[in-house]
Formats: C-alpha cells, structure tokens, sequence
C-alpha cells in the first residue's frame, strides 16, 4: 500500500442531509489534493472525509471552467460520458473493495469488486449510499454518504485503504483528464490496491 494518507475526521451524529449542508464543519477537516496522473497538467481538486460509526462521508470540491454531466439517471457508466469524482474503498488485506461515483448533477453509481476488477453483487446497505452535488462559483462540490454496512461493516474493526479519482472533461465525448489521490506514474489503473492511500480514522 502506498505510503499516503487521508485523514478522515469523526463527526457525531452527522447524518447525510447534515454532511450536505455543513459548509463550516468540513473546511476545520484536512484536505487532500488530486495529481493528475502521469503528472498532467490538471484542474485543481481536493478531498475531505468525515465518518462516524454508521457513515463515512467524502467532499469534492473541483474547480472546473467546462461542467460535463449528461447523464440523467443514476447507476449507469457516467465516467464514459462525463464529469465524475470517485472513491475505491475497502478493508485492508480483505480482496472485497466498493467503487462510488458522483457527477456534478448529483447523480451516483455503485460498483463492488470480489478482487482485481471482479464484479461482485451489492452488499448489504448499498441501497441507502447518497450523493449530493451542485455547481459552485468556478466549479462544483459532491458530497457522498457511504454506509460501513456497504463498504465492509464496523469502520472500528481493522484499517481501511482508499483511492480518490476524478475524471474531467472539457466536453461531451472528449478525452478526460485525470487525477487521484494517491497520485499515480505511468499507466493508470485505479483497482490496483498496491497504489491506496491509509484512510485514518481520527476522533
């Protein structure tokens, strides 16, 4: 595993709706930036996480001057159309792993792995993970609300490892442009779980 890491902050009882609208909270939460990948020229995006026993929750916020977005419903392959950001998280040393997008109109979709890109069928509680987005002056801001049930169950019982990713277009059917953290050299390849960051879970 890499060396990187991202602190995640606990919260309380902060609950999605909370995790949304909680502009104050978030900015007192470490935050990690996105490295293009291959060392591209990028625009600028970070990652915040908070968590508490039942969610962790992850903020974007992406400067972007062209929003891509076109897809218009959730659980469809919106990184092969448009704008996403993206979290890749599982328990260290456990194969399993869950893959969250979000697109600057708010729409998400779920992947599960069983290993190295191996589809899995969705867990437990996949059904309640929320994303919350909205355009921002010179870019745009998700938030997505990941239950433990989903992601592998008590965030208290071993570590946990992560990837961020974004995807950036500057128009529909272009190439897009990205980033993650950790950053990555050469090819990309965002299931490897060699190149994940520690996700430390602070009080």
């Amino acid at each position: 595993m890499s060396a990187a890491v991202i602190i995640a902050i606990f919260a309380g009882a902060l609950n999605p709706q909370d995790a949304w609208a909680d502009h104050a909270a978030w900015r007192e939460v470490p935050a990690v930036a996105l490295s293009g990948v291959d060392g591209a020229d990028v625009r600028a995006s970070s990652l915040r996480a908070r968590w508490n026993d039942e969610w962790i929750f992850f903020e974007f916020t992406c400067r972007d001057a062209e929003i891509v977005s076109p897809g218009t419903r959730d659980g469809i392959d919106h990184f092969k159309l448009g704008d996403v950001v993206e979290i890749f998280l599982g328990r260290a040393g456990a194969k399993t792993y869950a893959e969250v997008h979000a697109t600057p109109e708010g729409r998400k979709s779920l992947y599960f792995f069983s290993d190295y890109r191996t589809a899995a069928a969705a867990p437990a509680g996949a059904e309640s993970a929320q994303v919350r987005a909205a355009t921002s002056p010179g870019g745009w801001r998700a938030v997505m609300s990941i239950p433990w049930s989903m992601a592998g169950g008590s965030p208290r019982r071993g570590a946990w490892e992560i990837l961020a990713g974004r995807y950036d277009y500057a128009a529909p059917g272009a190439q897009p442009v990205l980033s993650s953290f950790p950053a990555q050299v050469g090819k990309p390849d965002f299931h490897v779980r060699a190149r994940y960051a520690k996700l430390d879970l602070q009080r």
